[in-house]
């Protein structure tokens, strides 16, 4: 089965869309010369071939402006040349009663015989002539079809221009590697049961999407585990995320191995979910896409605990308090000091959380606290707070790494603020929350 993606899609409708003037013009040449009694075929390949619409042109001048006239009783083709209709005996136009000398519905007398004229003589009842209408809808798609193509290049060039291609990343397991890293046993089970629902038919691959949609970080995420036939261990991989006027495509190119025992998992950042293009020994194949609602690959999506349920939520491995006193730990514009930073402080005591509902409480508080402009943040310069440490998944002694996040959390006129760490850039707006008023307290009492 042929698979086409938008690319070509569009390549196709530019390619129909050049070939709309043509056929119309060989189709009305044809039939109007074959209508004149003129050679159609010759005069349909000469409009068609020439270049720049030449041969129509010379074709309109050839074929004269004889008017396309019918007779008004029988409706047969006839010329203004006839004074009746041959086939029918139509009186066309008004003659001489004495020398049937063709004469003008206004004169007297007959100029060829002198006959005087009478109303008889003038009385008929003139061709009909047909507009030419198909002649007309050539010469509007010729203007059209042209402004069209015009239009749609311009548009698809300022929306390529105008739209972030996003990003990717991608990683390659095998089974035994995903069963391994996989720490959720769930979609451990729910990846094993939709391997072995698939049927492999030939040139085919598979995927499972999960959309995520965070505000914290890049935006609108989605999750792709890719099982591709005869394509692990490829030596030569490519892959990217291009988009355009029909929307986002995630490229995948691979070569073909015969090795069929290994996952491909794939994160892309893009404002709509990106097609699929997999291109396997230099061949487009079909890709079937199940979405599904738990994130298949071995990427870690940190989660959000605003709404989650005691005992059903899958919590850090670690989490961590630690008290700041001492000097500053930075102001709200910045400072010398990024948020998120506590280089300034003086580390007064760590309190590592193992109450479940305890550390439940804290990250539901911190999720559902009000994220609020920095502009409205008042220039504080504090000396008592705290660093909570968030760490989804222990990485030996490192202090910083992808699944951990440091929050900062300290008061000002009666109001408690935290600096989420997970909020990377302005652009995905402002990284300062206010807290419930029992926030600050509940960290407080854990160094009482």
């Amino acid at each position: 089965m042929a698979v086409f993606s938008r690319s070509t899609i569009l390549l196709l409708f530019v390619f129909l869309a050049l070939l709309t003037v043509p056929i119309l013009i060989g189709v009305y040449v044809y039939r109007d010369a074959r209508r004149r009694g003129m050679n159609a075929v010759l005069w349909t390949l000469i409009a068609v071939a020439a270049p720049a619409l030449i041969g129509f042109i010379i074709y309109l001048l050839v074929r004269g402006n004889d008017p396309d006239l019918r007779c008004p009783k029988c409706q047969r083709a006839v010329s203004d040349q006839y004074a009746v209709c041959p086939h029918c005996g139509a009186k066309l136009r008004p003659v001489c009663p004495n020398c049937s000398f063709p004469v003008e519905p206004d004169w007297k007398v007959c100029p060829k015989c002198a006959t005087p004229l009478d109303d008889g003589a003038t009385r008929y009842t003139p061709p009909l002539r047909q507009r030419d209408t198909a002649l007309r809808n050539i010469l509007i798609a010729i203007v059209v079809v042209p402004v069209v193509l015009i239009v749609l290049g311009i548009c698809g060039f300022v929306v390529s221009e105008s739209m972030d291609g996003g990003s990717c990343a991608l990683r390659e397991a095998t089974f035994e590697e995903y069963d391994q890293e996989q720490t959720s046993e769930t979609v451990r089970e729910a990846v094993h049961n939709w391997l072995g629902s698939l049927e492999f038919p030939a040139e085919r691959a598979y995927a499972l999407r999960y959309d995520d949609f965070d505000d914290l970080g890049a935006g609108n995420e989605y999750y792709y585990l890719f099982y591709i036939p005869d394509g692990g261990h490829s030596p030569s991989a490519s892959f990217g995320i291009d988009s355009g006027l029909f929307g986002t495509t995630l490229n995948l190119r691979l070569e073909r191995t015969g090795n069929s025992g290994t996952l491909y998992c794939v994160q892309a950042s893009a404002d709509q979910p990106p097609e699929p293009r997999i291109v396997l020994g230099g061949r487009r194949i079909r890709c079937e896409v199940q979405v599904v609602d738990y994130n298949p690959t071995l990427f870690f999506i940190e989660p959000n605990y605003d709404q989650a349920e005691p005992g059903a939520a899958e919590l850090p491995e670690r989490l961590s308090v630690v008290k700041l006193v001492g000097s500053a730990i930075g102001d709200a514009t910045g400072g010398t000091d990024s948020p998120g930073s506590a280089a300034a402080s003086e580390n007064a005591g760590v309190i590592e959380i193992v109450d479940n509902d305890l550390m439940l409480k804290i990250l539901s508080a911190i999720d559902g606290g009000e994220r609020v402009p920095m502009e409205q943040i008042p220039d504080h310069d504090f000396k008592d707070g705290f660093e909570i440490i968030v760490e989804y998944r222990i990485q030996g002694n490192l202090l910083s790494h992808p699944e951990m996040a440091r929050h900062l959390v300290f008061m000002e006129d009666g109001i408690c603020y935290l600096i989420d760490d997970r909020v990377t850039s302005t652009a995905h707006g402002s990284a300062y929350r206010i807290m419930e008023d029992d926030f600050y307290g509940i960290l407080e009492d854990l160094f009482q």
